[in-house]
């Protein structure tokens, strides 16, 4: 019995270590992926400042004032950029948001400014107001560039966006946004580096997706994308342009250099709704991006749940346990890392944002080692959705495709 009890351990033993093994690789892994996307960041760079200059039309959906909203209007409206103009769009003529523009605009001449009424739509919304807008191009538009009114910005953000445009494979350039709280709370830094673990699969062609709050879009591509018709009656612009462009067999290209700031920050219910809606998102519009969150957190969780596991065994059955227990708890320091690369990675190529960012390295890497658990009850939460919380109003998304307004009651916000 005792011979069968030892050879009993000795198999739980080496099935813990080879497990640990396992999980120790995909650590490695993670932080390959770091190191590539650094190597993606300066190929990017290269594009930065071309000579690619076409008329642009900013198309800014605006809802309410948003925190520092007067800011970034004016960065929008001061680009170093030769022709462009700005298009706003509004649900309702009264909004406090449309008329701080126009107040705004005077200061900025140069840039023509023109505001216009949503279509009538009981959804309303975003997206509503994305398509409304198409209806407003005109033939000297010949690049549509989409902004979020919580951006901030740097003065070359149009030039660089527009960028990669130049390429006739290219269906949609992109930039990304970096939440830089003016309190470095732990909930306001646990969205930061919640929201910058998306950019690990900005250069995936498989995985990789426009964002919506800084995008532009050759104006001769819409009617081959067929926006107006796909966002109809749908609550997610950036990820139904994201299909759109992967059906017509077209490129989606990262802008290192449109990088973007929003200087937001962030309580426990604030980032908790964001971090589900964002999810629930990709449930609805790219599945493939919960998959790939599934896979990792899947394997950041367990490992860190067999590795306390493991120190239990030590203490039971003796301190060769500690062996596998050190493999398995290897993600936590390997996050970490990961954290770090991505964020010198990408502030590398956003030098106004690097130098908005003032946290300590000890509040991100606790920040960054609170994600994975947030993530997983999110995943959790959101496998069947049916509804969506969004700047105070509940959608039914039951038909991700025909989405319905279930309470139209709701309090002022912006629309990022």
């Amino acid at each position: 019995m005792e011979v069968r009890a030892a050879v009993a351990l000795d198999l739980v033993w080496i099935g813990l270590t080879v497990l640990a093994f396992l999980a120790f690789l995909a650590s490695v892994a993670s932080l390959v992926q770091g190191i590539r996307l650094r190597g993606g960041v300066r190929r990017g760079m290269r594009l930065a400042l071309g000579a690619f200059l076409p008329s642009i039309v900013l198309i800014l959906p605006v809802r309410g004032l948003d925190e520092g909203f007067g800011e970034n209007v004016r960065a929008l409206l001061s680009q170093a950029y030769p022709r462009y103009r700005l298009l706003v769009v509004a649900d309702d003529s009264s909004d406090p948001a449309a008329a701080r523009i126009e107040t705004i605009a005077r200061d900025f001449p140069r840039v023509p400014a023109t505001k216009i009424l949503a279509d009538a739509n009981p959804l309303g919304g975003k997206v509503n107001a994305l398509r409304s807008a198409l209806g407003h191009l005109v033939p000297e538009d010949e690049v549509a560039v989409f902004a979020d009114s919580d951006i901030r910005p740097a003065r070359d953000w149009l030039r660089q966006l527009v960028q990669p445009l130049a390429d006739s494979t290219v269906g949609a350039a992109t930039g990304f946004r970096w939440y830089v709280p003016p309190r470095p709370t732990f909930w306001s830094l646990v969205r930061a580096e919640w929201n910058a673990v998306s950019a690990n699969v900005l250069f995936d062609p498989r995985r990789s997706f426009a964002w919506g709050g800084s995008c532009a879009v050759r104006t001769d591509r819409l009617n081959e994308l067929r926006l107006a018709e796909r966002w109809r009656g749908v609550l997610s612009d950036d990820l139904v342009l994201t299909q759109a462009v992967r059906e017509a067999g077209l490129k989606i290209a990262y802008v290192p250099a449109a990088l973007v700031p929003t200087y937001e920050g962030a309580n426990r219910a604030t980032c908790t709704e964001w971090c589900l809606r964002q999810m629930t998102m990709a449930t609805l519009y790219l599945p493939v991006v919960r998959r790939y969150a599934i896979a990792a957190f899947s394997v950041f969780n367990g490992s860190i749940l067999f590795g306390l596991a493991c120190l239990a065994l030590a203490a039971i059955w003796g301190v060769g346990y500690l062996i596998p227990a050190a493999l398995f708890f290897a993600p936590l320091p390997a996050s970490i890392a990961k954290a770090s690369l991505r964020r010198r990675a990408l502030f590398s190529g956003a030098p106004t944002v690097a130098a908005a960012w003032r946290v300590p390295a000890w509040r991100s890497a606790v920040a960054a080692m609170s994600v994975p658990w947030v993530m997983a009850s999110g995943l959790l939460r959101t496998r069947t959705p049916t509804t969506i919380r969004w700047r105070g109003h509940t959608y039914d998304v039951s038909d991700p495709r025909q989405v319905h307004l279930v309470d139209g009651a709701g309090k002022p916000g912006g629309t990022s």
